[in-house]
């Protein structure tokens, strides 16, 4: 090689080593300059980013360690994901600032698990903390955790500790508070008495909790049967909660409950932060719903439960022909792709009747958001999946039939004859007791119940 290539070689390595260097400043510069907190607030506008993080124990805590949005919101700088995930993060974030209107994003929906897991990384918090059995870990601390390290696959750090970050529901702490007897004035001294099949207000004996029954005609091979207008509102729920449940107070009048035990405290808000009221009740088991049947047939002595899938489904079509009750084919409510969608939107009829993914907010609605079926029944499809009486086998697993979709549906799955079960062990996931608790899902929010209360058969007689 002669002395003038050799010359050209080395300027060549110079140059590449320095513009390396430059490029690596540059980078780490530019790493700095997005990565300070600061800057990410300037970009997500809203008060979950600010406010409620500077409320949260990562921020506000005893040692006085601040931990900032890149620590959570990527994976370790060293991790190989670093840079493509901030690339992503990045573009999406740009994107949304210059694009979206961000009056009418739901920053509440946007802060619920299945979206904030998507943008919190486990090595993360991993990297932070490293021993997952430190000594100050409470026994059911020590338990969680080893459930979540022999788990890892299936759990996010997130699942449990929500409330962190951004402040908010404490996933751990059993909420004592929610099962406390709210205070009433007048009560009803019995339940209503039924001598015809028509429709009806049912009383609950005991309390100021009152809910519409409608009769539901008989068919060719289903008995006639009265069915919740609604789904059991948190309303009901709550006096069933009150009365039964026995941890954080002393049961005083047993025999009202004629020793059926009620549900243990719920880890954080069982509501969700959605309302109570007549919102329906939710999170609860199969087995805690159908406790409450038991324990409302002997507040009224009457006979309730479940309904079976054949009764729901009949209630539900209202002796429909079409896919709905309403009317049309799920072609007519279903969203066309381009170019079909310039020339045809979907039939908005449906949404008069059922609360879906298409207008359900990701959250449980009033029932008088919505009109009745034929038959006069409110929220047969969408809003909460209801529970029925069905057992079904999956995989060698005993689960219970689930009917009606819910907020969270696709117009698929809101056929009156389209069938669901529950995924029991897949909804008690992040559950961090163990055992895990036979009253409350940890991972399902929109599955909820209403009850049938049988016709008794003299009466019905006379009366078909």
């Amino acid at each position: 090689m002669t002395i003038l290539k050799k010359y050209k070689f080395l300027l060549f390595i110079l140059t590449a080593f320095l513009f390396a260097f430059v490029f690596t400043a540059s980078l780490k510069g530019i790493d700095k300059y997005t990565s300070n907190d600061q800057y990410c607030i300037s970009c997500h506008v809203h008060a979950h980013a600010d406010n409620s993080w500077r409320q949260a124990s990562h921020y506000n805590n005893k040692s006085g360690v601040v931990v900032h949005c890149v620590d959570c919101h990527l994976p370790p700088k060293d991790h190989m994901n670093y840079w493509p995930e901030k690339i992503k993060a990045a573009s999406k974030d740009l994107y949304s600032f210059y694009f979206t209107d961000h009056s009418k994003i739901d920053w509440e929906e946007k802060s619920m698990v299945k979206h904030a897991k998507n943008h919190t990384y486990n090595e993360s918090c991993i990297n932070c903390h490293d021993n997952l059995f430190p000594l100050h870990l409470s026994k059911k601390g020590d338990k969680a955790h080893l459930y979540y390290k022999n788990n890892q696959d299936k759990l996010n750090c997130i699942n449990c500790h929500l409330d962190v970050g951004h402040g908010g529901k404490k996933m751990h702490k059993p909420n004592i508070a929610f099962l406390q007897k709210d205070k009433i004035t007048e009560v009803f001294k019995e339940a209503t008495n039924i001598s015809n099949f028509e429709d009806f207000t049912e009383q609950i004996p005991g309390t100021d909790v009152s809910f519409e029954m409608v009769a539901i005609p008989k068919t060719d091979t289903i008995a006639p049967f009265f069915m919740g207008k609604i789904e059991v509102s948190w309303n009901e729920y709550k006096t069933f909660l009150e009365e039964t449940e026995s941890e954080g107070r002393i049961i005083e009048n047993t025999e009202d409950v004629d020793a059926i035990s009620g549900a243990t405290p719920p880890f954080g808000d069982p509501s969700q932060g959605w309302g109570m009221d007549t919102r329906p009740a939710i999170t609860m088991t199969w087995h805690a719903a159908n406790t409450y049947c038991k324990w409302l047939s002997q507040k009224t002595r009457k006979a309730y439960r479940l309904p079976t899938k054949e009764e729901w489904i009949h209630a539900c079509k209202a002796n429909s022909t079409e896919d709905f009750f309403f009317g049309g084919k799920v072609k007519d409510y279903k969203k066309s792709k381009f170019p079909m969608n310039l020339f045809r939107s979907p039939d908005e009829k449906i949404n008069e009747y059922v609360i879906w993914s298409e207008n359900g907010n990701e959250r449980t609605a009033l029932p008088d958001q919505v009109k009745p079926n034929p038959f006069g029944l409110i929220n047969m499809l969408g809003n909460v999946k209801e529970f029925c009486s069905d057992e079904i086998n999956i995989n060698g697993t005993k689960e219970h039939v689930i009917m009606g979709g819910s907020f969270n549906s696709k117009i698929e799955d809101l056929l009156y004859h389209k069938v669901d079960h529950t995924q029991h062990e897949a909804w008690m996931i992040t559950d961090p007791q163990i055992p895990k608790s036979i009253w409350w899902y940890s991972d399902c929010t929109d599955v909820g119940f209403r009850v049938v209360c049988e016709f008794p058969k003299k009466q019905s007689k006379s009366n078909e």
